[in-house]
């Protein structure tokens, strides 16, 4: 059997076909991030997976989850931790 031809324009898109004009911007808390800015951290799969099951727990961003598990760290710092800390932060 063979195959009957039809009138339709055969698109073929390539990689070359594909032009992107602006780079992707996420809006991450206050700041806005393009994926150039962004950089890659390394977790052990155990903490990642906790991160994950937070995050689809809550509903909410796993960045949103860490920047909550951070802002509560930095609240039990010592005094002497905490000017340590804020020196760093500038």
């Amino acid at each position: 059997m063979a195959l009957l031809p039809t009138n339709k324009k055969n698109n073929n898109i390539g990689a070359e076909d594909i032009v992107i004009d602006d780079d992707l911007k996420v809006e991450l808390g206050e700041k806005k991030y393009t994926a150039k800015e962004r950089r890659p951290v390394q977790v052990d799969p155990p903490v990642l997976k906790t991160i994950r099951n937070l995050s689809y727990a809550k509903d909410i961003p796993m960045y949103d989850i860490v920047k909550l598990a951070v802002d509560a760290y930095v609240e039990s710092l010592s005094p002497e931790e905490r000017t340590i800390y804020e020196r760093r932060n500038i």
